[in-house]
């Protein structure tokens, strides 16, 4: 019988998702591009703020994570941004699916 596999090492993000910050953010996230294939799950449930230069970096990472076939998955994403990029057609990007 097959042990299921781990889940995914957590990547957690400390701090803000926002204009002021996200070029801090990028940095630390660019070596899970550089690993191999395992798949990635980020962790927002210490973030602070989140805007839309947040979500971009969020779909950046998770338009080259799939460009490598490995997949993204988003957790601890707050109510309020479900609620507020659920409206720009991008809820499932934080709902623990994978993109």
């Amino acid at each position: 019988m097959r042990k299921p596999s781990p889940p995914p090492p957590s990547h957690v993000i400390e701090g803000d998702l926002d204009v002021f910050s996200i070029h801090q953010q990028w940095e630390r996230l660019l070596p899970l591009l550089a690993e191999g294939g395992a798949p990635v799950q980020v962790d927002l449930s210490v973030a602070g703020d989140l805007d839309l230069s947040g979500l971009q970096l969020l779909c950046a990472l998770g338009r080259d994570l799939k460009g490598k076939g490995i997949p993204l998955s988003i957790q601890g994403a707050k109510a309020e941004w479900l609620s507020r990029f659920g409206a720009l057609g991008l809820g499932a990007l934080f709902e623990g699916g994978r993109s």
